[in-house]
């Protein structure tokens, strides 16, 4: 039976489009006829699920808060309630939904309401990265180099028209422009050279494709996926060896665990993490002392 004092606090951008504010709202209505208390919060501007988040934990107004987006919203909103007794529940209503498919959480709205109401979670310990933007918990992973490049300059219109394959036509467009500078990587103190860098939380990469043998969500630690060839021959290669399930398998393909990364050498090189641009490089990946509790 569901718990009647739950109370679910949906938060979402309403610029997402008609078509997922109407998933969005069946997804209350699913919640309510669970038995639960349930009302959408819409963001007004980047960074704003993070200060809703904040408020509904320091006002106590709620006992879950749902992440309705991709990979992005759901690091927004855990910056604002990881640490704390609330559980974050997700509706993966974003491009890839990385996170979602890492957890398995229901793409069936009903059953996903259901498992809320049930009330079952689990512990992840979330990543914290540093860069020339300031400082943000990620949930995923966070790419440095030409992932992050790619990012960074696909077209949002084009990603809100077309999902994924705005990133596959930005990858091919980026293939001639970026020049893979060579970086610095200090991964535990100890220097490696690498053309990209993806430090992953998760085992799963853009959607279900396997980026690593296993999952650290539950550990304080993550995988750090060092890219040792530059150019668009092997950029392509690891893309192909990424879609067949052996990227780890390529002989210049080196994945290490660790609790710290750093890049200084060079500068300006482009971040992402959990699919946003994050600005440049230096940086610096660590763990933050603060844990979460998300509903599965």
């Amino acid at each position: 039976m569901p718990d009647q004092n739950v109370k679910v606090t949906v938060i979402m951008n309403p610029a997402a489009g008609r078509r997922r504010m109407g998933r969005v709202v069946g997804f209350v209505r699913q919640l309510q006829q669970a038995g639960l208390q349930a009302q959408i919060v819409p963001t007004r501007y980047r960074g704003h699920a993070t200060t809703l988040a904040r408020m509904a934990v320091q006002e106590r107004t709620c006992t879950h808060i749902v992440a309705a987006g991709g990979d992005g919203t759901v690091a927004e909103v855990a910056e604002g309630m990881a640490g704390s007794d609330i559980i974050l529940g997700i509706l993966p209503v974003g491009t890839a939904n990385v996170l979602a498919r890492e957890l398995r959480v229901p793409f069936d709205d009903v059953q996903n309401a259901r498992n809320i109401a049930g009330g079952a979670c689990t512990v992840i310990w979330p990543g914290r990265l540093r860069s020339s933007e300031g400082e943000c918990l990620f949930v995923q992973m966070v790419g440095i180099g030409f992932d992050a490049h790619v990012v960074h300059v696909v077209s949002t219109r084009l990603k809100k028209a077309i999902g994924r394959a705005a990133y596959v036509l930005a990858t091919l467009g980026s293939l001639w422009k970026y020049t893979f500078p060579t970086m610095t990587v200090s991964v535990d103190d100890v220097s490696h050279a690498a053309a990209s860098v993806i430090v992953s939380k998760g085992a799963l990469y853009a959607g279900k494709y396997v980026l690593t043998p296993r999952s650290m969500q539950e550990h304080r630690q993550f995988s750090v996926v060092l890219f040792g060839t530059a150019g668009i021959g092997s950029s392509i290669r690891y893309a192909i060896a990424l879609l067949r399930g052996n990227l780890s398998r390529q002989k210049d393909v080196t994945i290490l665990t660790a609790q710290k990364v750093e890049i200084t050498i060079p500068c300006n090189i482009p971040v992402q993490s959990d699919g946003d641009a994050r600005g440049l490089t230096p940086i610096r990946i660590d763990m933050p002392d603060r844990a979460l509790r998300i509903a599965v």
